[in-house]
């Protein structure tokens, strides 16, 4: 197995960038949601409940970029693009925030829960995101009326696993550790979906409700794997990827 891309993602729920290497630190990935907005009651803005958030592009020095090359860099201007009172923050160990989210996701109109962020960061659980271009490719064969592209899914990682792998290999993962380049990770639980799948984002991906039935009807909604980094070091594209027991 080989790593095939690597993403990084500067502002929390903002569109991010494939990254020739990434260096995993202790706790995720070297300036992974460094950043993020907060509302006015504290809590942190995800796109499961703020999809336009989706429609920017984040950078490494807090900005938010708009498709027509509008720049946003304070409060005042992220407050009126998103149409809600916020503020940017910059993560730090003290950082305690929660965000919300549906458990109803094809349902933008459902009632909304708080869940706690891990403490010091802004990601929604674990340190870093996996998916798989076999479980990519059986789900684009089996639904081909939907559009899967990997950005939907927001990984960290894309690990090219062979044209004979089978879909979800990466469930029996879990429990066992990943050499990726000079860091390994271990493999913690495969990642439940929640509404940012669906949701619109640049370059033609239109909002899909309908792929949450099909996640659900694929593999119990479950695509990809959540892990923790357990030795730092460098990923670059084109590692080898190894399991490990």
């Amino acid at each position: 197995m080989r790593v095939a891309q690597l993403w990084r993602y500067p502002f929390k729920s903002a569109q991010g960038s494939v990254a020739p290497a990434i260096e995993l630190v202790d706790g995720g990935v070297a300036g992974d949601r460094r950043w993020a907005l907060v509302n006015d009651a504290g809590k942190l803005c995800s796109a499961k409940r703020y999809s336009k958030l989706l429609l920017a592009t984040g950078a490494d020095d807090g900005t938010l970029c708009l498709d027509d090359g509008t720049v946003l860099d304070d409060d005042a201007a992220f407050t009126q693009w998103l149409g809600h009172d916020v503020r940017r923050s910059e993560r730090s160990p003290d950082t305690k925030v929660a965000y919300e989210m549906t458990f109803e996701p094809p349902n933008d109109d459902a009632e909304y829960y708080e869940i706690p962020a891990p403490p010091g960061r802004f990601v929604d659980l674990a340190d870093v995101h996996i998916v798989t271009t076999a479980t990519l490719a059986h789900l684009a064969a089996e639904r081909p009326d939907l559009d899967w592209d990997v950005r939907r899914f927001r990984p960290n990682i894309v690990v090219d696993n062979g044209e004979d792998a089978a879909p979800f290999a990466e469930a029996a993962w879990v429990g066992q550790e990943l050499e990726l380049g000079a860091a390994r990770v271990r493999v913690d639980q495969e990642t439940v979906r929640c509404a940012m799948p669906l949701r619109a984002q640049p370059g033609g991906l239109d909002r899909q409700a309908s792929m949450y039935d099909a996640m659900e009807a694929a593999h119990a909604n479950h695509i990809g794997v959540y892990c923790t980094v357990i030795k730092p070091g460098a990923v670059r594209t084109g590692d080898a990827v190894r399991v490990t027991t």
